[in-house]
């Protein structure tokens, strides 16, 4: 019997932080030793953290990467375990995306990725240069282990062009954002190259928030017969260890089947770690957030309490004339619930001291969205000074919903240094609500359910910024609104396409248009957290100055 032990490392690493990630691979490599295993595994690029962007481009960053590399490798010296560490490696004026495999203080091998991604939020050609494609392994205990980077293992051409070489055992350095259904496409995806290889494959993923993106880590190993033998947790860091016989076919899962399908949980997950990590990485201790008594600052005070702790979240009811009764119980309600703090702050006052000052030149012109949006940046303004004063970070509250069809204000509502629901759908907040109220998370600091009201979720929606005012005097339903956004954004399909799937044509159009005009408002709106295939930050770049007239194909 030949078994395998290894050490998976899912750190929470931040990027450019060299001396603490080091500290964090030291303590969990000299663990690994400790415990006789074979190989101590690091995500990609987990020196600098991922990704490091720009940082790649400053020769005094490289320079600093070497010290802790030198350290890592002086680290290494009189132990067993092999230090299996993924790190941007130059050489020749060329850079890699690399994995170094050390063991007692020499450099044994070094694996460079092959496929660099250039789509998405992946820019790595901006950066890497690829390495030719070859026969090359590493040898241990006459076993040829493979290590590949992230892309190499998705990349079909890739793959069929390495499958006639001969392997024992595959090893993945990944740092793969999450997105909603992430985890069982990897498991099929690496399923698909076992049938291939006929050899185990150890697929190492990162854990933490990184800026828009979310790491959702749950590494994992599937025998060669297809089993998952090793499954890492989600969303959590873990340096745990497993042991394999990469030659022995295993009869039985070793693992409880993966729970990881129910996608609002794992949505909200990612959620409570991004805004978390967001936080914590750039030296906030505290948030806050303009709550109107809506389903959707609701759902961002609840986050944010489960991210922080209730105790470091501060809510501001600011209501003017149009503000409802319902509203200010709902949101008192809410606040208690949650256990956080929240001030009533009345702008009627100023509101009005803006209609007066602009009433001379506005003369006999008719009142419209004009004087709207003015409340929503009367509260913008006064969130703002708040946020400055205390050192709070302001979450704006818009939804993918909202901001894909501009409505929202710009320096109004869409104030805020990290938008928690820029890349979740109107209908996506309500089912999140609800499952939220039925679990909690296992991140959560709040171990109770319940904690939207019925009243909140079954409100009609309405930025109550004039009288009788609803979301649906304006848009389609959101059932029907997402659904067309969907189409239009994520799968970018046709007008002509939707329209055969049984939509109406001028609906669809008129959306569309929404959509392109609002490419100013998202373009200067705060980042959020990435959770689908096409969010706003990255995945999808229109210009702002077009002329394209979809109406006349």
């Amino acid at each position: 019997m030949l078994n395998i032990k290894f050490s998976v490392l899912q750190k929470n690493t931040i990027v450019g932080d060299l001396r603490n990630n080091f500290i964090l691979f030291k303590n969990s490599f000299l663990k690994a030793n400790k415990n006789n295993c074979d190989f101590f595994i690091t995500p990609e690029l987990a020196l600098t953290g991922y990704p490091p962007k720009d940082f790649l481009h400053r020769d005094d960053f490289h320079e600093l990467l070497n010290i802790y590399k030198e350290k890592i490798i002086e680290l290494t010296k009189g132990k067993k375990t092999i230090f299996v560490l993924g790190l941007p490696i130059r050489r020749k004026k060329k850079l890699y995306n690399s994995v170094l495999i050390i063991k007692k203080g020499k450099i044994l091998k070094q694996f460079n990725k092959y496929i660099l991604p250039n789509y998405g939020v992946f820019d790595e050609k901006r950066y890497f240069s690829s390495t030719k494609i070859k026969n090359d392994f590493f040898l241990y205990k006459k076993l040829k282990f493979k290590f590949l980077v992230c892309e190499d293992l998705w990349n079909n051409d890739f793959i069929k062009k390495i499958s006639s070489f001969k392997y024992d055992f595959i090893i993945v350095l990944n740092a793969s954002p999450f997105e909603k259904e992430k985890f069982s496409e990897r498991l099929k995806l690496v399923k698909s190259r076992i049938e291939k290889f006929k050899v185990p494959i150890l697929y190492v993923n990162l854990i933490g928030g990184q800026d828009d993106l979310v790491f959702d880590g749950g590494s994992f190993c599937v025998d060669k017969n297809k089993i998952v033998v090793y499954q890492g947790p989600f969303f959590r860091e873990s340096d745990n260890f497993f042991s394999i016989d990469p030659l022995k076919t295993t009869k039985r899962e070793l693992v409880k089947k993966v729970k990881n399908e129910d996608i609002f949980e794992n949505i909200y997950n990612a959620l409570v770690l991004a805004l978390r990590d967001y936080l914590k990485k750039n030296n906030f201790s505290k948030t806050m957030i303009g709550i109107s008594g809506g389903i959707d600052s609701a759902l961002c005070s609840l986050i944010a309490c489960d991210a922080i702790g209730s105790e470091n979240v501060s809510g501001f009811f600011l209501p003017t004339k149009y503000s409802s009764l319902d509203s200010k119980n709902d949101s008192i309600e809410l606040a208690k619930n949650l256990g956080f703090e929240l001030d009533i702050i009345p702008i009627e006052k100023f509101r009005l001291s803006f209609d007066n000052l602009l009433s001379k030149k506005f003369g006999n012109l008719p009142v419209d969205q004009t004087e709207e949006n003015l409340q929503s940046r009367i509260r913008g303004n006064i969130l703002m000074a708040l946020s400055n004063k205390f050192n709070m970070l302001l979450l704006a509250t818009g939804n993918k919903s909202e901001l894909s069809v501009g409505y929202s204000t710009i320096y109004g509502d869409m104030c805020g240094g990290f938008s928690l629901l820029k890349d979740v759908y109107k209908s996506e907040v309500y089912k999140l609500c609800s499952w939220r109220n039925k679990n909690y998370s296992i991140l959560s600091n709040l171990k109770k359910k319940s904690l939207i009201s019925e009243k909140i979720i079954q409100k009609e929606p309405s930025a109550e910024l004039k009288d009788n005012q609803k979301d649906s005097d304006s848009l389609p339903p959101y059932e029907i609104l997402d659904k067309i956004l969907f189409l239009l954004i994520d799968k970018n399909f046709s007008i002509k396409k939707i329209e055969e799937m049984g939509f109406d044509r001028k609906m669809i159009i008129d959306i569309w248009r929404l959509i392109i005009i609002s490419q100013h408002k998202r373009f200067q709106s705060a980042i959020g957290p990435k959770i689908s295939k096409m969010s706003f930050d990255y995945d999808r770049r229109f210009p702002i100055t077009n002329k394209f007239e979809i109406e006349r194909i």
